[in-house]
Formats: structure tokens, sequence, C-alpha cells
């Protein structure tokens, strides 16, 4: 298991381009979030903590010991709100990753490399997040310093525009596909079924 490093799985969305709940679309042996859950355990998260809608949530139920689950029932207010709240759900001392849940595709050993990478990163930076022709993927990886950074957060933006300020603290690691992939059309769950 991983020490000292929390998952924060953000889920709250509306899925409004796929016109349906994309989380609960069938995936490999059971659902979109049922796999990317498999895969954060798989890479040795000892705690996951998943902001989800109410809907998401009970197809869940009842959780197992190492999933703690909390529900935005406002996730108009964008994903920024999903992410407060995942943040008030961890250690305040404890370093942490945000994960999506509708990238599937991001296997469980690939996670696992990240994590470790992030675990023997330099004193100088605070941020791993794996990276393919300049556009960031998930998890990211951050020091536990970034809970006060992220209180600034809003909308839909969630951190993004944040971390632009603290550029010389990221490492970017080359990282496979999947970590890129996520899912918000129907053509795009498609493709991810046939592992695109």
């Amino acid at each position: 298991m991983i020490e000292n490093l929390e998952a924060i799985l953000l889920g709250a969305g509306l899925s409004k381009r796929m016109g349906t709940q994309k989380l609960l679309l069938p995936f490999a042996n059971g659902t979109v979030i049922g796999t990317v859950l498999e895969n954060l355990r798989g890479a040795g998260f000892a705690q996951v903590n998943a902001v989800l809608s109410r809907e998401v949530a009970a197809s869940l139920a009842p959780y197992p010991a190492w999933l703690r689950v909390e529900i935005n029932e406002a996730p108009e207010r964008g994903q920024s709100s999903s992410l407060a709240i995942g943040l008030e759900m961890t250690n305040p001392e404890s370093d942490f990753c945000i994960m999506l849940a509708d990238l599937p595709l991001a296997r469980a050993e690939d996670t696992a490399a990240l994590a470790s990478r992030f675990c023997a990163l330099s004193p100088l930076k605070s941020v791993l997040t794996p990276c393919r022709d300049g556009v960031f993927g998930h998890p990211m990886f951050y020091r536990a310093l970034w809970r006060r950074r992220f209180a600034q957060a809003s909308g839909d933006m969630g951190g993004r525009a944040i971390l632009k300020k603290y550029e010389a603290e990221i490492e970017r690691v080359e990282a496979g596909g999947g970590h890129f992939k996520d899912m918000d059309t129907p053509e795009d769950y498609q493709a991810r079924l046939k592992g695109l």
C-alpha cells in the first residue's frame, strides 16, 4: 500500500454531453466507475475519497472500508466544488492525488508507477503529472501544501489556473494514453470500449 498518500476521485458531473450517467455505463467486467475504483485500489491506495452524484454513490453501496464517499449536492457549481469536498475528506497532513472518474483506461500499474515517482520527488517539486504533447493527464499528485493553494479554485477550471502560478514546481512524466482519454460523448465511450 502507498503510505501517506490519499486519492481524491472526482465524479459528481452531470454527464450532459453523454446524455446519460456515464459513470454507470458498462465497462470491462462492471461499470466505468467500478473500473476506475478497481484501478486506484490496484495501484496501492489505502484510502480513496470519492465525490460523487447521489445516483452514482447509491450504485456502489455498501462501500468497502477503503472507500469514503461524499455527495456533491450542487455539481452545477463546477468541478472546483467537488475538489473542495474531496480535500475536506483527506488528512490535512497527507499528500494526495486527484483522479477523474471517467478515465477507465488509466491502468493500475501505470498509476502505481506515477505514485512511486511522486514519492521520490525532489524537494523543489510539489506536483507530478502525467504529460503528453504538453497536455496534463490524471491522476495528478500533490504535496499537502496544495490544499491551501486550491482553496482559491472556482468553477470548472478547478486548479488549472493556480497550477500556472507554480510552473517551476511541476514535474512532468511521459505516460500512457489511458491517463488522457476521458469520456464526455457517446463517441468517446465507444472508443474507450475499444481501448482507444
